[in-house]
């Protein structure tokens, strides 16, 4: 009832409200989850000793993954990285690795399938910054009372939180309303991260934050749900995972009630967040269904290092 009422509200004051409270119960439940796992918040965290470009490749699982040349991967390794989620299958080591408080009681395939990846690869993510997000209540048996001691090293505990919008139109009221937060703008320390639908917007988030000039989506490709772990001659360990039907149109992509579909969202974070503060947003592929209303990466991005910060 009460949240029949609540939708009925205007939505400039829906989306306070709603903001508001997602904001301080996610809080509540990542400080409790922190002091019961004795790991730092990530608030604590000063992102500028971690920035060593003005560009930032965010790393996805999209099939693509696998298009990428050699000499890519080696361009990438000089600049900055963001992983997510199951990015610990693939070989390269990120500089930033960000992924889900996985709850056990939810899709426990899908649990014991990235138990197993950061276990097997926990000693290779020691140095890497990794940043926990999604709490669950105390009572729940959830990812980060079981890591590896390795994985514990640099590791902070964040939350996300939305914006509601039923719209193109309210979604990009909600952006600009976070902009006028201070969130959406670069600073040396963040709280928590904006997540609407996919990781990937968090990510976006994340870079916005840390003041990169370039972002560069990698496997972002919003399409079916073929991810690059489903190659069988490089990874048969995880060929076989399916924890959606893959020919099925990715979630995130469909238009539903109250969640407007993440090419979309991608598109109004660069119109809304992204170009009025110069930050320059690329697709590596052009199988991205991001393309091409977000340009693809330019060959001299590959070519040239930029000046390394500091």
């Amino acid at each position: 009832m009460i949240k029949t009422l609540a939708k009925q509200l205007p939505h400039p004051i829906l989306l306070r409200v709603y903001h508001a409270h997602y904001l301080r119960q996610q809080r509540a439940l990542a400080v409790n989850l922190a002091s019961i796992t004795n790991l730092p918040l990530l608030e604590i965290l000063r992102l500028s000793p971690l920035k060593t470009s003005d560009t930032v490749f965010i790393l996805g699982s999209g099939w693509s993954i696998n298009e990428i040349p050699a000499q890519r991967w080696k361009t990438m390794a000089m600049h900055d990285t963001i992983g997510f989620n199951f990015w610990p299958v693939h070989p390269f080591v990120p500089r930033i690795f960000v992924f889900e408080n996985l709850c056990a009681g939810m899709q426990q395939d899908l649990y014991r399938a990235f138990y197993a990846t950061i276990a097997r690869r926990s000693e290779e993510y020691r140095e890497t910054v990794k940043i926990a997000t999604e709490p669950h209540p105390q009572s729940e048996r959830q990812l980060l009372h079981e890591l590896p001691r390795a994985f514990r090293e640099n590791l902070y505990v964040g939350y996300t939180a939305p914006v509601t919008a039923r719209s193109n139109a309210e979604l990009e009221s909600g952006m600009r309303y976070l902009l006028s937060t201070g969130v959406l703008q670069p600073g040396d320390q963040v709280r928590w991260l904006f997540k609407y639908g996919g990781s990937v917007v968090a990510m976006l988030s994340l870079a916005v934050r840390m003041n990169y000039k370039r972002i560069v989506l990698c496997g972002i490709d919003l399409g079916k749900q073929d991810y690059f772990y489903h190659l069988r001659e490089r990874y048969p360990e995880s060929a076989d995972w399916e924890f959606a039907p893959r020919k099925d149109i990715h979630l995130t992509a469909r238009r539903l009630p109250w969640m407007v579909p993440a090419q979309e969202v991608i598109w109004a974070f660069e119109k809304v967040v992204l170009r009025p503060a110069g930050i320059e947003l690329f697709v590596e592929n052009r199988s991205s269904t991001l393309y091409p209303q977000v340009a693809e990466a330019p060959p001299s991005l590959w070519q040239v290092r930029t000046t390394k910060i500091g």
